[in-house]
């Protein structure tokens, strides 16, 4: 009965015209963070997308990971939905390569980049992601391979109490409770977020909990902002990392706090972070008989950084440095800690109003290399006010992980000799952006030695971790977003499309290897905002992916949404087609679902 109430909801709201919501692209004058230096997105030298919350509330999305998943160069492998796992890769990298972080604060797992999505901030509490694309080295340092993702948390400044509740097929519901105080010169915003389903195939059950606390304290020369959130996870593990055992499960638990600060000093902002993270991993080949083979992993890492910044040498000059612990208790890897700590300095120059120059770089010592340089530049030259050319190179790199140095199982032996992997990074860019209208086009190449991966040795049968490959990647993204309203009376009101192409080539073609070469070679998303009878708006997501090793499929997802005075009343359809694919292999991801939900204020 639950079912067909759904179906009958998402047909009803199916019938056109007009609606009071619009997708929203960035314009030139936005701010943007997601480098040391904040500055206009005009005098960027760099490709970088901003998602904004509008954007978060139009699509038919309910989680940070199908957010990213329709971000050109952007490629979400799932193991499970609605944030239960998956594996962030950028620009044909690995999903060790990509660096997440909250606020700029870094989120850094030790264990294994399985982990990076442990988020502990909710979907609901997020008011914009700024993804930084190619080298980060030079700005953040080690493990900013691929790209850099920046979520920022909301930080309301008014009083309010929300509630979002959901519910829909495979038994899945959702309760989301968040509330926002403003008092004096503080902010205080707080969420608890609970997601479960019985799955949509055996042993693909999750329950996940989310609990999240930012608050800002605003003085006369300085902003102190803490973050505190915790996620825990339970769930089915089918095929996850074996198809030969379909009875895995794992569960996860993330706890993180942070404070910051920005301090107005004389002609300084004076910005200090402190933070730490705390991950533990149990996993369980048979759920059924825990004893069967069984493993438990804790890591923590602390974290400390301070950095300055100025108007000096015809620009803006930011300098700084870090500190970080990581360590990990684990049945399998061991008992492990090391430390690393780097030196970062920023220089942005303004030549003339058209051309700036950004040039930077970070000297990092890991007990492996010793210390190091690692530089970047960038240039943007503004045409016009609309158009703007960039270009950009970088050297970056990431240490391997404690599970590529010490993990063993009955097939896969770690490897504790492993060395950095490196990459040179290349890119030359146009934008042309106006009210109506925005173009965005970058053919980048990334040169990567010592990459790592696992590789099969015929003659033991083992899987071994090894620096074994230097691969090439050339690459182009092109996107266009138009603003349709005028044009179209308000029936259809945004449209924008994002194409990525990859190539690689690998230098030791015979090696049989896990991960390298399993990016996306053509993907191709197209989103659309059209508006219906009785005040309701739809979005359309229409997503076509073609993998390198599990060939292509396509896919559309749509949402309906209607707002009334303090309430919204939404339904979601998830893979409408009902289409068979993976994205992992081995672990098909769930056909037609099905959710519907009601978001209301009581403050």
């Amino acid at each position: 009965m639950y079912k067909k109430i759904l179906y009958i909801l998402f047909i009803a709201f199916t019938i056109s015209v007009n609606g009071q919501q619009d997708l929203k692209y960035n314009l030139s004058n936005v701010v943007v963070t997601a480098n040391r230096v904040p500055v206009p997105f005009s005098e960027i030298g760099r490709s970088l997308d901003v998602i904004t919350q509008k954007e978060i509330e139009l699509l038919p999305v309910t989680s940070i990971q199908d957010l990213l998943e329709f971000t050109s160069g952007i490629d979400i492998k799932q193991r499970g939905p609605e944030d239960v796992q998956s594996d962030v890769t950028m620009r044909g990298g690995s999903f060790e390569q990509t660096l997440i972080m909250i606020d700029g604060i870094k989120l850094i797992d030790p264990q294994t980049g399985h982990h990076n999505m442990n988020l502990p901030i909710s979907f609901s509490q997020i008011e914009k992601i700024e993804i930084l694309k190619g080298h980060g080295s030079s700005i953040y340092g080690a493990n900013a391979f691929g790209g850099v993702i920046n979520i920022i948390p909301k930080r309301n400044d008014f009083s309010a109490l929300d509630i979002d509740l959901a519910g829909g097929e495979n038994n899945y519901d959702r309760v989301s409770v968040s509330g926002s105080l403003k008092l004096s010169n503080t902010n205080h915003n707080l969420n608890f977020t609970r997601t479960q389903s019985d799955g949509y195939r055996h042993n693909t059950e999750f329950e996940n909990y989310n609990l999240s606390l930012n608050n800002s304290f605003n003085f006369s020369n300085a902003v102190i902002k803490t973050i505190f959130g915790y996620t825990d996870k339970n769930f089915g593990a089918n095929s996850y990392y074996t198809t030969r055992f379909p009875n895995q499960a794992e569960k996860t638990k993330t706890l993180f706090a942070a404070i910051s600060s920005a301090i107005s000093l004389n002609k300084f902002i004076i910005t200090p972070k402190i933070y730490w993270r705390n991950n533990e991993d149990e996993f369980v080949l048979n759920k059924y008989n825990h004893g069967f083979y069984k493993n438990n992993h804790e890591t923590n890492v602390y974290g400390a950084e301070l950095q300055a910044t100025t108007n000096i040498l015809g620009g803006t000059t930011t300098i700084g440095g870090e500190f970080i612990q990581q360590e990990i208790e684990s049945s399998n890897l061991g008992e492990h800690n090391r430390q690393t700590k780097g030196f970062f300095v920023e220089q942005k120059i303004n030549l003339t109003k058209k051309l700036n120059i950004n040039l930077g770089g970070f000297a990092y010592y890991y007990s492996k290399i010793d210390w190091k340089f690692w530089p970047g530049i960038d240039l943007a030259y503004n045409l016009t006010d609309q158009i703007k050319l960039f270009a950009n190179y970088g050297k970056a790199f990431r240490m391997p992980t404690y599970t590529e140095l010490f993990y063993n199982d009955p097939i896969t032996r770690g490897n504790a000799n492993l060395v950095h992997e490196e990459m040179n990074n290349y890119e030359f860019g146009f934008t042309y952006r106006t009210n109506i209208l925005e173009i965005n086009t970058s053919l980048f190449r990334k040169e990567g030695t010592n990459l790592i991966d696992y590789v099969k040795n015929n003659e033991s049968g083992f899987w071994h971790a090894e620096n074994f490959s230097e691969i090439n990647t050339n690459g182009i993204e092109f996107g266009i977003g138009l603003r349709l309203s005028k044009f179209t009376n308000n029936i259809i009101k945004s449209a924008k499309i994002d194409y990525t192409y990859l190539d690689s080539d690998k230098s030791d073609l015979s090696a049989e290897s896990r991960y390298v070469l399993e990016h996306l070679k053509h993907d191709i998303s197209l989103m659309l905002v059209n508006s219906l009878l009785f005040d309701i708006v739809q979005s359309w997501t229409f997503s076509y992916e073609d993998r390198l090793t599990l060939g292509d499929h396509f896919t559309v997802d749509t949402k309906l949404s209607r707002n009334f005075n303090n309430f919204n009343i939404y339904v979601k359809a998830t893979n409408l087609l009902n289409k068979s694919y993976e994205e992992i292999p081995g672990v098909p991801l769930p056909g037609r679902w099905l959710i519907a939900g009601i978001k209301f204020s009581i403050l």
